[in-house]
C-alpha cells in the first residue's frame, strides 16, 4: 500500500530534473571502527550541473514555477552560491531563463559556481558588498518589477529551504529508506550538513512520516542548535501546510541536533574541518568541500572515534564541488 506522503509527491507539480536515487555504497573511510558499516549518500551525483542537494528542492520549486506558467526565476546568494549555479542549471533544463543576485562585486576574472552559472547563460546581477537582507529586497524589487510587466517571476526564497524546497528531502526520505529495505539494513544512522535547515527539514520530516526508518543526526555549520532548531521546525510546518500531514512531534524527539563542531559558523574552517577535506579526498577518491560536508565528517568520525555510534552510519554528501574551486 502506497504511504500517504509518496502518493502526495508523486501527485503534486514537479520538475523531472533528479538522476536518481542516488549511489549508497561503502567508505573506505572508518573501515577499522569496530561494529562500524560506513556508507555514503552520494547526492553530489544528482545529475544537474556540478551536482548537490539544491536539486531535489529545485524539482519540486520549478515544477511549481512552470505549473504557473512563470515568464523568469530570480535566486539569490552568496557569489559561490551552490543553489545559485544549480538554479541556473535547472532553468536551462526547463527552458526557463534565469536570473541571479549576487552580494558582492563582480570579479574580473569568475571562477567556480559563478563560472558555472554564467557558462549556463543566467543573467548575473551584482550588487556589491552588502548583506543577505539587502540583497533579499534587491529580489523583490526584481520581482515586482517584472511582475508589472507581465513577465511572472517566479522567486526562490531562503536558498531554496522552504516548505516546498524541503519537499525534496521528504523524497529522498522516501528513497533512503527503499534503498535500505532493498539491502535489509535495519539500523542506520544518517549524518548530514544544517544550514538554513532546508535540507535536514525535509529529511527528518519524511522520516518522521515514514515512521523513522533511520536515525537522523545534523551537524550545524552555521547557527547555533536552538536556531537551526527553530529554522527547521518552521520549514516543517510549511511543508505541513502543503501535505496536509502534520509532523506531530518536536523536532528534538525525532533528530539530534548537534552545534559542537560549527566553529566560528558558515564558510569558516575549523582545524578538524580543514583537514577533513584532504583526508577524506585521499581516502575516498570523493571531494568534499568547507562549508558544508566538511564540519559533518568531523562530527562523525567523532562519534564514532567515541563509541557513541554503532551499526551501519551514513554520510549524506550534500554537493558543492563547484564551489571548491573557489575556496582554494
Amino acid at each position: 500500500m502506497t504511504h500517504p506522503i509518496q502518493h502526495f509527491l508523486e501527485e503534486t507539480p514537479r520538475a523531472s530534473l533528479l538522476v536518481g536515487p542516488t549511489p549508497l555504497h561503502p567508505m573506505r573511510a572508518f573501515h577499522e571502527a569496530e561494529g562500524i558499516a560506513a556508507l555514503i549518500k552520494r547526492d553530489d551525483m544528482t545529475g544537474l550541473g556540478p551536482g548537490g542537494n539544491k536539486v531535489r528542492s529545485l524539482e519540486f520549486l520549478l515544477g511549481d514555477a512552470l505549473s504557473q506558467n512563470s515568464g523568469v526565476v530570480l535566486a539569490a546568494g552568496p557569489a559561490q552560491s551552490n543553489l545559485c549555479a544549480l538554479t541556473a542549471a535547472a532553468c536551462a533544463r526547463v527552458g526557463l531563463p534565469c536570473e541571479l543576485v549576487l552580494n558582492g562585486s563582480e570579479p574580473e576574472r569568475k571562477e567556480g559556481n559563478l563560472l558555472l552559472a554564467q557558462i549556463m547563460g543566467a543573467k548575473l546581477h551584482f550588487l556589491g558588498p552588502c548583506d543577505g537582507d539587502t540583497r533579499n529586497q534587491h529580489v523583490e524589487e526584481l520581482a515586482q518589477t517584472y511582475q508589472q510587466q507581465g513577465r511572472c517571476p517566479y522567486v526562490i526564497r531562503n536558498g531554496a529551504s522552504t516548505g516546498r524546497g524541503a519537499l525534496g528531502y521528504t523524497a529522498a526520505a522516501v528513497e533512503l529508506s527503499r534503498q535500505c529495505r532493498d539491502r535489509d539494513i535495519r539500523d542506520m544512522t544518517v549524518f548530514l550538513p544544517g544550514g538554513n535547515g532546508g535540507m535536514c527539514a525535509g529529511l527528518i520530516y519524511g522520516n518522521e512520516l515514514l515512521g523513522r526508518p533511520f536515525r537522523v543526526v545534523v551537524i550545524s555549520v552555521e547557527d547555533d542548535r536552538e536556531t537551526l532548531i527553530q529554522h527547521i521546525t518552521e520549514i516543517i510546518h510549511g511543508a505541513e501546510e502543503i501535505t496536509g500531514l502534520p509532523f506531530g512531534v518536536p523536532v528534538t524527539r525525532s533528530a539530534e541536533v548537534i552545534d559542537s563542531y560549527r566553529g566560528e559558523g558558515w564558510g569558516k574552517n575549523t582545524p578538524e574541518s580543514e583537514q577533513e577535506i584532504f583526508s577524506f579526498a585521499r581516502s575516498e577518491g570523493i571531494f568534499i568541500e568547507n562549508v558544508y560536508n566538511s564540519k559533518v565528517l568531523v562530527g562523525m568520525r567523532d562519534w564514532i572515534n567515541k563509541g557513541k555510534i554503532q551499526g551501519t552510519v551514513c554520510f549524506l554528501h550534500s554537493g558543492g564541488l563547484g564551489s571548491l574551486f573557489a575556496q582554494y
